[in-house]
């Protein structure tokens, strides 16, 4: 995923959004990435992931986007490999951008 515009679209959570928010936040944009790839993995369309996954925010558009850069892997158990390494990154990438 790409640091910068993980950490570009953090700019669009609100303001109030303090250091003691950062777990929740961060589970938030986790959810939302595995959601996403889910979308991916399953095949999904991406016009339809766009509208469906999220909250129609750009955030939510640009999860989408990034999860879409990753190939669908034919295996289940590959997908799901996806699916938590694409959400932990997110995570891992919120929780470093709060500290």
């Amino acid at each position: 995923m790409n640091r910068l515009l993980l950490i570009a679209t953090l700019a669009l959570l609100p303001a109030a959004a303090s250091f003691a928010q950062a777990p929740e936040q961060c589970q938030k944009i986790s959810d939302l990435a595995a959601e996403a790839m889910k979308a991916r993995q399953d095949g999904e369309l991406l016009k339809d992931a766009v509208k469906s996954v999220g909250d129609g925010s750009k955030f939510s558009e640009n999860m989408v986007m990034n999860a879409y850069k990753v190939r669908v892997f034919e295996e289940s158990k590959e997908r799901a490999t996806a699916i938590s390494e694409f959400q932990n990154a997110a995570y891992r990438e919120c929780y470093d951008a709060y500290n």
